[in-house]
């Protein structure tokens, strides 16, 4: 059983606030990431499929099949996982996800489903770490705080296509990051983001004007304009 409900619960609730959907957004703000608190927990599956379907659309562009099979121990997430998958764009949310139990390998599974004629793709997730960070930016005096949620999982799939058979291995992490100005948490949201939506970096939620005010009042440091790329990245790289 998904031992982490609370933390499954805050992210069910930010996608019903902000739908997953890939924008442009630009920060002025220069940031000193310095972490200050992480967690590595091992847990039975990602809280959710960023990895899994950003692989899947970026392999196949278009629809090949209406079903996919997630390989993984079942939890807390099975229930809500035709919901979490209906807010992202792209066809996977509309193919019909299915969770079976991680007591079979994707091969075993791929095996069973070698004379239908439709053919499921299969993506397992196994090796799964939850890792939360804490960061205080210093250009901030510490007054601007950055909570990262990470997720480290090992990616198999396999689509039994009899032209052009195809199977992977990938090593993936997903994050998702909340950005605020003073504590008590969350104080005053500057952005939520997320990755991979599509492949990329995706800003869900940013608050412009609030972040011109802490600009203007020296609140927080102004980016150089000769930064060509402010999203190059956006904290420090996690511990392993």
């Amino acid at each position: 059983m998904f031992k982490h409900k609370k933390i499954y619960l805050l992210f069910i609730s930010l996608i019903f606030i902000f739908r997953v959907n890939s924008v442009f957004a630009c920060s002025l703000a220069l940031h000193d990431w310095q972490l200050k608190l992480f967690f590595k927990i091992p847990v039975n599956a990602p809280l959710i499929p960023l990895s899994e379907i950003s692989i899947i659309q970026s392999q196949f562009k278009k629809a090949i099949t209406d079903k996919i099979l997630w390989v993984i121990r079942p939890g807390a997430l099975s229930p809500y996982l035709d919901i979490i998958v209906s807010f992202f764009d792209g066809w996977t949310s509309e193919a019909k996800w299915q969770i079976i139990s991680d007591n079979k390998s994707v091969i075993k599974i791929a095996k069973s489903f070698s004379k239908e004629e439709k053919k499921p793709i299969i993506i397992g997730s196994d090796n799964n770490y939850l890792k939360i960070a804490v960061f205080l930016d210093a250009n901030s005096k510490n007054n601007c705080c950055q909570i990262v949620i990470a997720q480290d999982s090992r990616i198999r799939c396999i689509f039994q296509d009899p032209q052009n058979p195809w199977a992977q291995e990938f090593n993936m992490q997903s994050w998702y990051s909340l950005i605020f100005y003073r504590i008590p948490i969350p104080g005053s949201i500057i952005s939520f983001s997320a990755y991979p939506i599509a492949g990329n970096r995706s800003s869900i939620y940013e608050d412009h004007d609030l972040v011109e005010y802490l600009l203007s009042k020296k609140y927080l440091m102004r980016r150089p304009d000769l930064v060509i790329d402010p999203y190059s990245f956006d904290f420090p790289d996690l511990p392993k």
